[in-house]
């Protein structure tokens, strides 16, 4: 009876062997990793040209029968590849379909449900593929091609390739109407490299069950630390607005002259303050390019997707009165914002509070 722990490894084993055969599929769709052959008409030889994606490379040959050995170039060649292996037309029975537009999604169970109708011979003894190969929208049709290629014809060149263990073979069968139906035979090899693809992904899977064990156990004295700082932050923060409401609190003088002086102070416009005010009021989409003041008034300068809006957004904002538009806006070089200038009278400031 196998131990509990057993029952665990065998179940996270079965787990990752998804993900893993996925990255071993991904990891080998690259340049290089493709390899075209292709079958003489007569059945004798088989050829391969590796795919290189830069330079064409010599094609490799071997004859095909029982005792025949790849040479070690042919095989280096081929060796974890996927080929694509051509064969005469002779060997491929082509058939074609009609069906109905909505039948598309479901052409694989279309097509292995009608096989047996069909090949000639069992399904077991054949290989198949199809393709799609017209659709005729106002019919609301598809024209499906087949192809069915029997498992004796392609035998003895499955056998050479199975010698150089080509990770996988995909037949390309030719149609009479031209092109080609790829054909799978079913057959992958990849087993040391999804192997360590599973190593990796339990190697990460281990990393993150740590990673949250300490997690879990080191959070409450974080927490602890954020707690400290956060009421230390929170004693800095009272102590900062009550130095705003102080700062905000009118100034009274002990004597009439220096009252007269402080309403003096307080009556005048100031630049920063409206400057701010400048800021919180226009839009978003409005920035100034240049301010300044004379007489009281501020005339501002700047791009706007909006002009209207700007104006609107001054007034509205309880910070300035009697805004104008001086001239007309001008269109930007971008087509888009405007070039506006605006005169307006920011209100004054009497102890921080408006008048």
């Amino acid at each position: 009876m196998a131990s509990p722990f057993t029952a665990v490894i065998r179940g996270m084993d079965d787990w990752i062997a998804g993900p893993a055969s996925l990255l071993d599929e991904l990891s080998r769709v690259k340049s290089g990793s493709r390899v075209i052959g292709s079958v003489a008409d007569d059945g004798s030889e088989l050829e391969i040209r590796p795919v290189s994606g830069r330079k064409p490379s010599a094609p490799l040959s071997m004859p095909i029968s029982e005792d025949a050995q790849p040479s070690a170039a042919f095989r280096s060649a081929v060796n974890g590849k996927t080929v694509h292996l051509g064969i005469p037309a002779s060997w491929v029975i082509a058939r074609r379909i009609e069906l109905p537009m909505e039948a598309v999604s479901h052409l694989d169970g279309i097509v292995a449900s009608r096989m047996g109708a069909l090949s000639p011979l069992p399904v077991s003894d054949i290989y198949f593929g199809h393709k799609v190969l017209e659709i005729a929208r106002e019919a609301r049709q598809v024209t499906v091609a087949v192809a069915v290629v029997p498992r004796s014809r392609v035998a003895a060149a499955l056998a050479c390739l199975n010698v150089t263990e080509a990770r996988q073979v995909l037949i390309s069968a030719p149609l009479p109407e031209g092109g080609d139906v790829t054909v799978s035979t079913f057959r992958q090899l990849g087993t040391g490299t999804r192997g360590r693809m599973k190593l990796l992904l339990a190697g990460i899977l281990g990393t993150s069950i740590v990673a949250a064990i300490v997690a879990l156990a080191v959070g409450p004295m974080i927490k602890d630390s954020y707690a400290e700082r956060r009421g230390a932050v929170e004693i800095r923060a009272e102590k900062a607005r009550q130095a705003i409401a102080f700062a905000a609190t009118p100034v009274k003088a002990q004597t009439a002259p220096e009252q007269t002086a402080l309403n003096i102070k307080d009556d005048a416009v100031s630049a920063l303050g409206a400057l701010n005010d400048l800021a919180e009021a226009l839009p978003l989409h409005s920035y100034a390019t240049e301010v300044s003041f004379a007489d009281g008034r501020m005339r501002l300068s700047g791009r706007t997707l909006d002009v209207p809006e700007v104006l609107t957004a001054l007034e509205s904002s309880g910070r300035f009165e009697d805004s104008k538009l001086v001239g007309p806006a001008l269109r930007g070089e971008d087509g888009v914002t405007s070039e506006f200038e605006v005169d307006t009278r920011p209100l004054l400031r009497t102890g921080g509070s408006l008048r």
